[in-house]
């Protein structure tokens, strides 16, 4: 179509440029006629023609179409379509309370209630989002999916990709979520978010160095990865997921050394951390004048495995003060055997919390997973994941969660087509250390077709 558009548009150039030169022509015939018509008979000139250079015309207008393009920006559009069935146990809920603190008496006097289990552990997609958020008295929550326990379809996520190169050396990246959801009391359940809006600037040469500024994925560890429905393995995201794998809004920087890339270096300065933003701790726009400080360094022995170790600092999210930090370190490793990738990721952290204002406090005691990936044949693979989350949560002396849980998680892989995959998961969650079992296992799917 652009062929015949193009191809159209020079045919009438070049028609009109000749009506021009034909009719400049005829003027000029016309006038020497009435001048001195004896003058050009004695001379005994040949009547004088006009020649067209159609192909030096070719050139200057395909020359003015390239500034054209060029000073017009490409732009690519690209995203996915993630669909699912989920079925989850009980009421959908990862935790109970604990009712006259029988179980747990110590907390007695120190709160007024206590939870305990994984209020996000019966997750049912990428996005993280749990089958039902339960009825905690004291709070007022927006229960994207509230399933009340009850199995159904549901579209994990409509996203929506823009990339386009600014300069050589620049690129312009955009993430849009669709979640179309329930809505009540005459309001629309259907939500969106931008969880990426950067620009990617490659100083050097050899284009190993990487800085953006904007809304930025996470330098803390490697699930950041495939945080995304369309990169992920599996289906779901591990329990210390939502300390590592939110994108926060500041600077970035990525450097890469040596043959076959044997150090990475990784740096953030961020408004606030990288945990999720329906999480209690995430600040997009700052509530303090702080920033926070993340980092990772990794290594590459050889060709397929990679080591690294992270960790970030800075402000108290959501306080409007400085004087608390909030912390999390650790190691992670990935082993890339082709067909077979072993990963894993180890964390900690802790933030004081802040009683005058509302800010929930944090003692991450330790949480990780290793995972093992598997493609069998090109079109059929299985995961295997087993992870814990040991942790308490607290906001002043109104409420407390106590989590003490280990998953183990298996699933399978489909490849439909290069674009089109089906994925199926089953996560048991468990209790440990006097916390009761609460039943609220999940069995879910995903249909992901990318665009």
């Amino acid at each position: 179509m652009r062929a015949r558009t193009c191809t159209a548009r020079r045919a009438a150039w070049l028609a009109f440029v000749s009506c021009l030169a034909l009719a400049g022509a005829a003027r000029a015939q016309g006038g020497a006629d009435t001048t001195d018509e004896a003058e050009g008979a004695e001379a005994g000139d040949a009547p004088a023609t006009t020649v067209i250079d159609t192909a030096a015309f070719e050139a200057r207008l395909a020359q003015s179409e390239q500034l054209v393009r060029q000073n017009q920006p490409l732009v690519t559009v690209g995203g996915y379509l993630d669909i699912g069935y989920f079925v989850p146990q009980g009421n959908g809920a990862g935790y109970i309370e604990d009712y006259g603190h029988l179980l747990f008496p110590q907390y007695q006097g120190k709160f007024g209630w206590v939870f305990l289990g994984d209020i996000l552990a019966p997750a049912v997609n990428s996005r993280g989002e749990v089958a039902d958020l339960g009825d905690a008295p004291g709070v007022d929550r927006y229960d994207s999916i509230n399933s009340r326990g009850a199995p159904g379809f549901i579209i994990n996520e409509l996203n929506v990709r823009l990339r386009s190169a600014l300069t050589p050396t620049a690129l312009l990246t955009a993430s849009v979520n669709f979640t179309p959801r329930t809505g009540s009391n005459f309001s629309l359940g259907d939500v969106f978010d931008l969880d990426i809006a950067q620009i990617e600037w490659l100083p050097t040469e050899s284009q190993r160095t990487s800085l953006f500024v904007g809304k930025v994925d996470s330098v803390i560890g490697i699930e950041y990865r495939e945080r995304k429905a369309d990169k992920r393995f599996g289906i779901t995201p591990s329990l210390i997921a939502r300390y590592t794998t939110g994108t926060a809004l500041g600077l970035k920087f990525r450097t890469k050394f040596g043959t076959n890339d044997w150090l990475v270096l990784a740096g953030a300065l961020t408004n606030g951390s990288f945990t999720w933003e329906m999480f209690h701790f995430y600040d997009e726009i700052d509530s303090n004048r702080g920033k926070t400080a993340s980092g990772r360094i990794a290594i590459r022995p050889f060709r397929g495995l990679e080591l690294g170790f992270s960790g970030s600092w800075g402000p108290q999210d959501r306080a409007t003060d400085t004087a608390h930090p909030m912390w999390f370190w650790g190691p992670d490793l990935i082993w890339d055997l082709g067909r077979v990738q072993l990963q894993g990721q180890w964390l900690k952290g802790g933030a004081a919390g802040e009683a005058s204002e509302g800010v929930y406090g944090l003692q991450l005691h330790g949480g990780g997973y290793l995972e093992l990936d598997a493609m069998v044949t090109p079109s059929f693979g299985f995961e295997m994941r087993g992870e814990y989350r040991d942790a308490f949560v607290w906001l002043d002396t109104e409420r407390a969660y106590l989590t003490k849980v280990w998953r183990a998680v298996g699933g399978v892989r489909f490849v439909v087509t290069p674009r089109v995959v089906l994925k199926a998961e089953y996560l048991h969650n468990g209790e440990y250390g006097g916390i009761p079992q609460i039943p609220d296992d999940v069995y879910t799917t995903s249909l992901v077709a990318e665009f």
